[in-house]
């Protein structure tokens, strides 16, 4: 099991490469561990797209 370091670390190297994408791209990757029945990758990648969505909170109100 990662440390919450390394789970950090892994999401701020996926916010760096895909930017806004990241967390799409964190849970394509959660995705494909269930599809594979890889509940600890699957874990780990769910850790990661959590992380990701706290760093960048989704924007309230309208768009202006």
């Amino acid at each position: 099991m990662l440390s919450d370091y390394e789970v950090g670390r892994a999401a701020a190297a996926l916010v760096h490469e895909f930017g806004e994408y990241a967390e799409v791209e964190a849970a394509r990757y959660a995705d494909l561990m269930l599809g594979q029945s890889n509940r600890p990758g699957l874990l780990i990648w769910a850790r990661i797209w959590r992380t990701i969505a706290e760093m960048h909170p989704a924007q309230k109100g309208l768009p202006h």
